[in-house]
């Protein structure tokens, strides 16, 4: 009984004074953060008295500096330590005598923590933190250099690389990144994001220039895959894809037979636009893949896509060109059959049919056969359903194009696809002059999700609005809507007597650039370039004030340039677009293109 109630008072007793200390403890912290450190200090010191502890010991030298009471906040270091033997504790002493101009005693403390650290091997890396935190960079080195040789972690590399990059010694920080991915090649994604901070795309960059060294050297001594990657990867960084490629197929010869690695980096220049390099990419993965792989069919289906995309991005195409590239989609589609894996490229080829080709019947034979295809998803039926509408608009099968669209607005109401559709099928009644039903839809689409059909459709409706009742009849936006439909159906004599009734009876209609630009899209088609050309001349000398400007300036250095073969003549148009619309959409391939033909003319000279 008499000892129960013995441990019952004891209890009692340690309970009292662990909830006065912790409240004394609270009220010091609460002085502390009031600034009044002379009364933190007071109860600090005598906690730190009773509770012998590392955080009431910063706490309370902390106060005690903070106080410019130097010899005690020494003495309670030197204390602490004797009793602790912790060589942490001496950076505390260093960096006390730091803070009182104590240049040489500092360094010595800093120096004898780094020494007695190696007696007790735990302790470095703790002082090599402690020493990189107070910024003592040359000793916090030496520290993690010791911890190193006993312990070779993946986190002492990465503290040195650190370390290196703040006393600005940016080689030795690569080499010890570069040794840290040998050692650990799992920290590839984390030498990236370091080294990230320290190059730039330029090639010519100083840093980037010492990396590459150090990598070719590394490579040279030893053939590791993940140094091998770096340089890859930092080729990329630069825009220097061909390089990239060539050190990737190495690395695929030597080390690896996958080639996820090439197909990425074909990915990445073609969305850097860079298409000799992805072209190169894909042509190697072609020739190193077992036919009717994925790689193999991957690889076919994007040169095909390069080499399709270049071609509509042409405004004059030559016919051997588009029939060679018809030639090579029906390759590509008896080999690998329609699928949904193949339904962009059954897009690309029907429209290379129906637009480039006057091969509508063939087109529209095809669709259908892909729509009543029970291996195809739903939504590979709807875009063919998509690609059929434009050509049945094109041949003049108005009405059954519009069932088409509304299918497939009804069953793709929330996506993309059904917008689109929603979208096609009012351009046809624009096209029949019922401009205020088609407002009423453009103002929903305008909203669209997709920012192509939103601008098409704020296009389109700002076309309609500005010219709509400009007259009692709105004959000139009907007449004109007109001819974009017979344009469209390639009814090209129709529609030029529609735009030269426009051009003679509203020669002051805001239509009249719009009228001009659609007149020289026509004589491209029917190849008749002279008087695309003069047309293109009218907009320039006589509505140079509206949108269509740019680009009337732009197809004439191109018809110049590729057509006339009139290299100055060309030069100097591209020149214009530089000079006189520099916010230009055509302003990037216009310094291309002037660049290019002034070096090639220099060449010649």
């Amino acid at each position: 009984m008499k000892t129960k109630l013995f441990y019952t008072i004891c209890f009692f007793i340690f309970s009292f004074t662990y909830a006065q200390t912790s409240q004394n403890e609270h009220l010091a912290r609460e002085y502390y953060r009031l600034g009044d450190f002379e009364k933190a200090a007071a109860i600090f010191e005598d906690i730190y008295k009773k509770k012998n502890v590392q955080s009431i010991y910063e706490k309370y030298l902390d106060c005690l500096i903070k106080m410019q009471a130097f010899t005690k906040a020494e003495k309670t270091i030197k204390n602490f330590y004797k009793k602790k033997k912790n060589p942490t504790i001496l950076v505390d002493l260093g960096k006390l005598y730091a803070f009182q101009g104590k240049s040489d005693m500092a360094d010595d403390t800093f120096e004898k923590s780094v020494k007695e650290a190696k007696k007790d091997k735990r302790f470095l890396s703790l002082v090599g933190s402690k020493l990189y935190k107070e910024k003592k960079y040359h000793f916090a080195l030496k520290a993690y250099l010791l911890a190193k040789q006993e312990n070779s972690k993946a986190q002492y590399f990465i503290q040195i690389s650190n370390i290196y990059s703040q006393l600005g010694n940016i080689e030795s920080m690569y080499k010890e990144l570069i040794d840290l991915l040998i050692e650990y090649p799992q920290y590839f994604q984390t030498c990236k994001n370091i080294i990230r901070r320290t190059i730039s795309e330029d090639h010519l960059n100083d840093n980037n220039k010492i990396l590459k060294n150090i990598l070719i050297k590394s490579i040279q001594k030893k053939d590791s895959i993940k140094v091998s990657k770096l340089l890859v990867w930092l080729f990329v960084q630069e825009k220097k894809f061909d390089k990239a490629l060539n050190y990737e197929i190495s690395i695929h010869k030597k080390l690896t037979e996958n080639l996820l690695d090439i197909i990425e980096l074909s990915e990445i220049a073609l969305s850097n636009n860079e298409l000799v390099s992805a072209k190169k990419a894909l042509q190697y993965i072609l020739n190193n893949s077992d036919p009717y792989s994925f790689n193999y069919e991957y690889s076919n289906w994007q040169l095909l896509n390069i080499e399709y995309e270049a071609l509509i991005s042409e405004k004059i195409k030559k016919e051997s060109d588009v029939n060679k590239l018809i030639v090579k989609y029906e390759e590509f589609l008896n080999l690998f059959n329609i699928k949904s894996e193949t339904i962009t490229a059954l897009q690309n080829y029907c429209y290379l049919l129906s637009v480039e080709s006057n091969q509508e019947d063939k087109a529209v034979n095809i669709l259908n056969q892909a729509i009543n295809n029970s291996k195809l998803t739903p939504y590979d039926v709807a875009i063919c359903k998509m690609e059929l509408a434009k050509i049945l608009t094109k041949i003049d099968n108005v009405w059954e194009s519009i069932l088409l669209y509304s299918q497939v607005e009804n069953d793709f109401k929330e996506e993309i696809i059904g917008q689109q559709a929603k979208f096609e099928k009012t351009k046809i009644n624009y096209y029949n002059g019922d401009f205020e039903w088609a407002q009423n839809q453009l103002k929903v689409l305008k909203y669209s999700t997709s920012k192509l059909i939103a601008n098409n459709a704020m296009k389109l409706s700002l076309m309609i609005s500005d010219n709509l009742n400009l007259d009692t009849t709105n004959t000139a936006l009907q007449l004109y809507a007109k001819a974009e439909l017979l344009y469209e159906q390639k009814k090209y004599d129709a529609c030029l007597k529609q735009l030269n009734e426009l051009e003679k009876d509203y020669e002051d209609h805001m239509l009249m650039d719009e009228v001009l630009f659609k007149k020289f899209n026509l004589f491209v088609k029917t190849g008749e370039h002279d008087k695309g050309l003069k047309a293109l001349e009218k907009i320039c000398s006589t509505y140079y004030y509206d949108i269509l400007y740019d680009d009337a300036l732009f197809y004439q250095a191109e018809l110049y340039e590729r057509v006339f073969k009139d290299i100055p003549k060309a030069k100097e148009k591209y020149e214009e677009i530089l000079l006189k619309t520099p916010n230009s959409i055509f302003v990037n391939k216009a310094r291309v293109k002037y660049r290019s033909l002034r070096d090639n003319n220099f060449l010649k000279l």
